[in-house]
């Protein structure tokens, strides 16, 4: 009986490691597919379109993006099965690839899915997600509809978005849909562009030339988190002198910083004003 088991379990461990490196094959062939198509600076050659097809992708019709993010360690490969049968199990059957800490994703409609369809869509993709938080820690984004390959290119980038914002969101379920964000998305996008430097600078300019080194102060308060005892840490100074200073920032920029977008703003202003050149 003991050799009887040995050689069993020796069988076993070799059906699993061969499952094992079949899984992160698959993985790696969806996960540079994906990658092909989000370089694309075009319409896709014939090669990809083949590649797309033997997948099972759809590039034509209309596609809503997800992301989906995972907590650090998780081993995505071998979640990838579970994700897909918690999407399935709220009626969504969507590509759903490995990408960097989660999955990218998407679901493809063969005609522009009306509001009223993509919110239905919304309410199962968020049922999902507290599924797959209870499991696997999991927060997630969702995209507009877009058509086409291009289409496809930004919806998965609003999604990738979306989910960066609703990981640090709690009080929304880790979930967000893109037409959720308002002013934090437009930012967002913006600061992709080669004119929100410019912006930045503008926007911060009435901190300029005034005592007590407002932009830096600023930028150290919301590095911190909007901490003052922390930031008058960072500063060498008293957490008085900072909270006269911040107060000084909201009354020149005319802002209030306890507005999450408006912080995320001038969070990203700052960022981009004091980048190295080059």
């Amino acid at each position: 009986m003991p050799a009887a088991l040995s050689v069993a379990a020796s069988a076993v461990q070799r059906w699993l490691l061969s499952h094992r490196l079949e899984l992160e094959r698959d993985a790696r062939s969806r996960s540079a597919l994906l990658g092909d198509l989000l370089r694309l600076d075009g319409e896709p050659s014939a090669q990809l379109r083949r590649r797309a097809a033997d997948a099972g992708w759809q590039l034509g019709g209309w596609h809503v993006g997800l992301r989906i993010g995972a907590p650090p360690g998780l081993d995505t490969v071998a979640s990838t099965a579970q994700v897909t049968r918690v999407l399935r199990g709220e009626g969504v059957h969507a590509v759903v690839v490995e990408h960097g800490d989660g999955w990218t994703g998407w679901t493809t409609f063969a005609q522009e899915p009306t509001a009223a369809r993509v919110h239905a869509l919304a309410d199962t993709l968020r049922a999902a997600n507290r599924a797959l938080r209870r499991s696997a820690g999991a927060h997630m984004g969702v995209g507009r509809p877009h058509p086409g390959t291009s289409g496809l290119i930004s919806t998965v980038a609003e999604a990738a978005d979306a989910a960066r914002l609703a990981a640090t969101r709690p009080e929304a379920g880790f979930f967000l849909q893109v037409d959720q964000l308002g002013m934090a998305q437009l930012l967002l996008e913006w600061a992709r562009t080669d004119t929100f430097e410019p912006a930045a600078r503008a926007l911060l300019a009435p901190l300029h030339d005034q005592p007590g080194d407002l932009i830096r102060t600023l930028s150290a308060y919301l590095d911190a988190e909007s901490s003052i005892a922390e930031t008058a840490a960072v500063l060498g100074v008293h957490r008085n002198t900072v909270a006269a200073r911040i107060q000084r920032v909201e009354r020149l920029l005319g802002i209030d910083l306890r507005h999450r977008d408006e912080r995320l703003a001038l969070h990203l202003a700052c960022r981009t004003v004091s980048r190295p050149a080059g």
